[in-house]
């Protein structure tokens, strides 16, 4: 990477991050890119150097925010130990993790609400969902081919799953005292391994 290369990587970084805390504090709906020039202390011309327009910044944004949570989840694989429920386990830490840290669970959820009415971040917001549903069923087929999870449960369990991850999350942060996070994450994960390896009553 030569020097140039260098110096747009690390203005691209520093406006990534300005932005984070510009809607965190502001939301997506009231965020101006003079607030976000102002935060990363650099002038307006420089920002629409890099991001003409509002929209454009969100959606590099938004992929931003994505990546993120995937470089985050594949560190959580790595001090796994590697079993498919190990994994499964990984996914419920990421989530456990960022419900606490509450910051870019806010902000996935003001970028839902965006993509409601804005398309482009609609089919982002739905890949990355595909591609957490997919991240799931491949762990699962590592279960069922290892013999420690049931073949003919493995096809509903990754929507099972990414609903109690995401439906959590969206009562606790709103009502810390509606229940016990640890507790609710440790039974999510129970009962959603104890369907696949078939040692409960449920169809």
């Amino acid at each position: 990477m030569d020097q140039n290369e260098k110096v747009l990587e690390s203005s691209s970084e520093k406006i990534m991050q300005a932005a984070l805390d510009v809607i965190a504090r502001e939301k997506i709906s009231g965020v101006r890119m003079r607030h976000i020039s102002e935060e990363a202390q650099m002038s307006q011309g420089i920002l629409h150097y890099y991001f003409h327009t509002k929209k454009e910044l969100l959606s590099r944004l938004l992929d931003y925010i994505l990546l993120m949570f995937r470089k985050e989840r594949d560190s959580d694989f790595a001090k796994s130990d590697g079993s498919p429920s190990g994994k499964i386990h990984a996914f419920f830490q990421e989530k456990k993790r960022s419900i606490l840290a509450k910051k870019m669970e806010y902000i996935q959820f003001d970028f839902w609400v965006q993509g409601t009415t804005d398309p482009d971040l609609k089919e982002k917001i739905q890949k990355s969902y595909l591609n957490w549903r997919y991240n799931l069923y491949e762990v699962i087929q590592e279960g069922v081919r290892s013999g420690e999870f049931r073949a003919d449960r493995a096809e509903a369990v990754p929507a099972l799953i990414v609903s109690l991850l995401m439906g959590g999350s969206c009562q606790y942060l709103i009502d810390e005292s509606a229940f016990e996070l640890d507790q609710y994450l440790d039974q999510a994960e129970h009962l959603i391994l104890e369907y696949l390896r078939g040692t409960n009553a449920l169809p």
